[in-house]
């Protein structure tokens, strides 16, 4: 197991007690990992899952979710900042950082 970080805690829904950020599992945009003491297990949790947490915690996860945004979709093209396209993205965007969670399929052409 990954050492913890005791200044990285943060209450989770449905569980009692203070948990511990692990890192990135990996998985999906937005998704990370924690530690339950009480259940002794890593699971796999996102922003919109904590109700309470340390200063600590609320930067690394601000951090760790502009290092996740998933990139806009036409960024090989030149990109119109003030197109609606474009706005909406940002709203999206504004939405991940605020639950931990992308709700959209990314549209980008390889």
């Amino acid at each position: 197991m990954e050492e913890i970080d005791d200044k990285l805690w943060f209450e989770y829904d449905g569980c009692v007690g203070k948990h511990f950020i692990l890192g990135n599992p990996h998985t999906f945009p937005g998704r990370m990992m924690g530690w339950c003491p009480t259940k002794n297990r890593s699971f796999f949790f996102s922003k919109c899952d904590t109700t309470n947490s340390s200063s600590e915690t609320e930067y690394w996860v601000k951090g760790f979710l502009s290092g996740n945004q998933p990139k806009y979709p036409r960024i090989n093209e030149d990109i119109d900042f003030e197109s609606e396209e474009y706005k909406d993205w940002q709203e999206k965007i504004n939405e991940f950082e605020s639950s931990g969670l992308w709700k959209y399929d990314n549209e980008e052409e390889d």
